[in-house]
């Protein structure tokens, strides 16, 4: 039988528990895990604490690409469109924040690049819901 007959099909429900699964373990790192970051003075364990804490994240990606991959080609469009809507908004929003800091307008720490992802995460959650409704609702689950 040929090997690809008998994989099973990449599912929304299967997309879901994982997705639970890796953000429960974010979950407990970042309540956890990550407070240590800034206590301890080795900087090996501090990279250590660092990658515990961006694993989660990189494997949430892994799962998105998944299921992009397993998406018909009509969802893998609305995606697509969605992620380069997301991509351009946090991008302009990024280049307008570090004008404004090289220009002395603001003052940002560095701590603010932990808000790219997130925000790159909503602009896209936001897009693919509008793409979704203009391509008959599938964007809405």
């Amino acid at each position: 039988m040929h090997s690809g007959a008998m994989m099973a099909r990449y599912t929304a429900k299967d997309h879901r528990r994982q997705t639970w699964m890796v953000m429960t373990v974010y979950l407990v790192v970042m309540l956890l895990v990550w407070p240590y970051a800034h206590r301890v003075a080795s900087v090996p364990l501090k990279v250590v604490f660092t990658l515990m804490a961006v694993t989660p994240v990189v494997a949430m990606i892994g799962l998105m690409a998944r299921l992009v991959m397993h998406s018909d080609e009509l969802e893998q469009r609305v995606h697509l469109f969605a992620l380069s809507v997301a991509t351009g908004i946090v991008a302009a929003l990024s280049l307008v924040a570090g004008f404004l800091c090289a220009a002395g307008v603001l003052k940002l720490d560095g701590d603010i690049l932990l808000w790219v992802f997130p925000a790159l995460c909503l602009a896209y959650s936001a897009a693919r819901w509008l793409f979704g409704r203009r391509y008959g609702g599938m964007g809405c689950g």
